[in-house]
Order: C-alpha cells, then structure tokens, then sequence
C-alpha cells in the first residue's frame, strides 16, 4: 500500500474502538487519533478559563480565541492549547461530566471536524470517535463501526473502573452507557450512527487480537486487485442507454426519487415485480450506482442471453433451492465492497398486478450484507409488459425512489429468522405506501 490510508472506526462508549484504533494503527504504521480528545480539549479549555460549559454564547468566543498546536508522538497525536497540553487532565471527573454538552453544541462540532479533517496532512491515519465515518471523513473506503451488546459494554466498563480503583456499581455503569448512547444517537448534530459503506463489527465475546485482525483484514481485502470479469462499464452503459432510450420512447418513463439514493456504499435496491421491463426501468435511470440485479438462474440459458447478463453484472439465483448459498454470497460479498444490489422481495412478477408477499431468504441477505435500502415502487410496467400483457404495449411507466431504510432500523428488527421475516414485511410495508401515495396524487414528480 503506498498511498494514504484514512481508517475510520466509529461506536459507542466501550465498543473496543480506542483499543482495537490503537493496534491497528501500529500495525499499518498510521498515526493514532482520539477524536474525542478534541471535545475533551475544548472543555478542559472552558473549565481552566471559568467559562459556563452549558451556554454556547460564553463557549464559542472563548474557543474561536485559543490556539491549538498538533504534534506526533509515540504514534499518536496530541496537541496543546495556548501552549499547554491538558495530559491526563482530559481524563477528570470534571471534564467527563462537562464534555457531553460541549460535544452536542453544532459550532463546537464545526471547530473539531475541521482540525480532524486537517490532520490527514501527517499522513495516514487510523482515527476512532462516534461520527468519523459518517461526517469526518465520509469518503473513505476503510470505515469501520464496532458494537456490541449494552451488557457487554457495561461489563467492561465496569472492569476498567475496578482496576483503576474506582469502584461502581454494575447496574450504575449499565444505565450510564445507556444514557450516552441515547444522548449520543439523538442529537441533532453528527448523530451516533453506522456511516454509510461502514463494516459493522460486533464485538461481543471477541478479544483485541480477533477484532484487529478483522479490520486489517478487511482493509487488505479493499486493497486487493479485483477483476473486472463480472462487468463490462462499456456494455453496461450502453445497455442502460439503449434500453433507457427504448422506454422513453414507448413509455414514456418518469422517475421520481433518485435524491434518495446514496452515490456510495452497500446498497439494496428493492422493488416490486411486475414485467420484464422492471430491471431496465431501475438501472437505466439510476446512473450515480452500477447495479448488480439478482436474477433466476433459467434466464442463463440462452448462451446469448446468459453472456450479456453475466457482462452486465446481473447474478444468476437458482429459485429452485430456496436460499441460494452462492448467489446469496455473491450479493452479500459485493455489499461489503460497497456495491448496489438490486432485488425483487416477491420472487416472481405478479400474475394480477397485485403486491405479493416477500420471499424469506430477502431478510436474510439484507441482514447479513449489513447495507440501508431503497424502496422502489414501479407503477404501469404490468400493463405494459406483463406474463399476461401478448406482448409490449405503448403504456405510461412512473418509477419512484423511495425514503431510505436505515441500517439502524433494520438493526433494530432483531437477528435470527423472525427479524429475517420482518425485513421483508417492513420492505414491502414501505413498497405498499409508495404505491398508495402514487395512487393517491401524493408524490412529487
């Protein structure tokens, strides 16, 4: 690796972040940023300077009038303020039960997201906070989000307390992350969440050593020469122009939406089914994404078919097996690179034009590829083009974009079969509003 390297590990409180940012910046030669030193450093500065930590009018000039100084030592960066460094004093009970509200003022936020954003002029680093991925740095490719149970948090928060001889209860230190986490998640500002294309970690029941190796891994996977065998740029573009062009003419398309549609990292794209017109009408028009279309393996038949399908990135399902354990792999490997995959939750075009119910294995791979999704509701390409249409017919197609599904939304559906099934039902529930708002004159063209 000869360029820079920007390694960004967001979480919450005792996720393992500081520790496993530690290790790996060591073993990638990067320098070692604590970004919530910087919030800690503005509130150290406050409390020397007899400042009020809650009034942002008495914080903000005090903060604009100090002078930060960045140096590298030991690996890691640390800095002074008026030409005093804060040292374990970033650390004091005061400046703990202080930093939070310093931390939530949006121009406090501003003053420590523009330094951070300097530091990448030392070199590469490996930089670990809540919002590194998301707002700091949001187009790295090395963004990384470790979690793991409240309860596993507040177990070793609880053993770094007890070692330092700081006794507390563990129901004291449990209901303590929580309120930090919901503070942390629920402010306006740079909310704690999972940056888009992050590889999410869990943590629980893994050591530093497991969890390091898994981000230095992950980052070497990045960094590994791919072949560029599954697509053909040339012919997917000029598929998506020529069927584009087609649809304009015949049916005189109209998409609504594609602000909705994020220009980087995993992505599902999930639509209902009606035509054979449903793919072209997605890709054609979505030109900020590649989009790779999951598709039953009896279309491949055809050797014609079959090799401008695999040029275009279309991966072929076998629906004969239920859960297709390649293709599933496929799909799940791709939205870990940062890749759009497309599906249809209902398997099969609909034989009445009718929403249908999802297919079980759609949870399973959005829960597993760790990706947000975009709703897609197609409205006319069943009368146009149907099983059941004799042919193509010259009948308007609107395609709407809808609201992203969070990943934090999806999360918080559960794991296991039931939350499988779930993310299905919440895909199609929002698939069902798009198409009731369309009916109803409700969406903006």
């Amino acid at each position: 690796m000869s360029g820079q390297r920007i390694i960004a590990i967001d979480g919450p409180a005792a996720s393992g972040k500081s520790t496993v940012a530690h290790e790996t910046a060591k073993r990638l030669n990067c320098i070692y940023v604590d970004s919530g030193a910087l919030y800690r450093g503005v509130t150290w500065k406050m409390i020397q300077a007899g400042v009020d930590t809650k009034h942002s009018l008495q914080v903000i000039p005090a903060l604009l009038k100090s002078k930060w100084t960045f140096t590298v030592r030991d690996g890691a960066v640390v800095f002074s303020i008026d030409g005093v460094e804060p040292g374990d004093a970033l650390r004091s009970k005061q400046v703990t039960e202080a930093v939070s509200d310093i931390a939530a003022m949006p121009p406090v936020r501003k003053f420590v997201v523009h330094r951070l954003r300097k530091l990448s002029s030392l070199g590469s680093l490996a930089m670990e906070g809540r919002d590194i991925g998301s707002v700091v740095f949001p187009k790295t490719p090395y963004k990384f989000y470790l979690d793991a149970s409240p309860e596993e948090r507040a177990k070793r928060r609880h053993a770094e307390f007890t070692a330092k001889g700081e006794p507390e209860k563990a129901q004291e230190v449990l209901e303590s992350l929580q309120r930090r986490d919901q503070k942390d998640s629920s402010r306006k500002t740079a909310p704690l969440k999972i940056a888009d294309g992050a590889y999410v970690i869990d943590t629980s029941g893994h050591n530093v050593e497991e969890v390091t190796k898994i981000v230095i891994d992950r980052i070497h996977e990045l960094e590994r020469p791919r072949s560029e065998a599954m697509i053909s740029p040339g012919l997917y573009r000029a598929a998506c122009n020529v069927l584009g062009f087609g649809l304009k003419i015949c049916n005189q398309i109209k998409v609504v939406g594609l602000q909705n549609v994020p220009k980087t990292g995993g992505l599902i794209i999930a639509s209902n089914h009606a035509s054979y017109l449903d793919p072209p009408a997605i890709g054609s028009f979505c030109r900020m994404r590649t989009i790779h279309f999951m598709a039953r393996d009896t279309l491949f038949r055809n050797p014609l078919m079959s090799g401008f399908m695999r040029h275009v990135g279309v991966i072929p399902l076998d629906r004969e097996r239920g859960g297709d354990l390649k293709a599933m792999k496929t799909a799940i490997q791709l939205l870990q690179d940062g890749g759009a995959v497309a599906l249809f939750p209902e398997g099969t075009r609909t034989t009445d034009g009718n929403l249908q119910p999802p297919k079980p294995g759609v949870g399973f791979l959005v829960a597993k590829g760790c990706s947000p999704v975009v709703p897609v509701y197609i409205h006319g390409s069943y009368e146009a083009w149907s099983k059941y249409s004799g042919g193509l017919k010259r009948v308007p197609i609107t395609v709407i974009f809808g609201q992203l599904i969070t990943r934090e939304e999806i999360r918080r559906l559960g794991t296991g079969r039931k939350a499988y099934a779930l993310i299905g039902e919440l895909i199609m529930k929002r698939i069902a509003e798009l198409k009731e708002k369309f009916e109803k004159g409700q969406i903006d063209e």
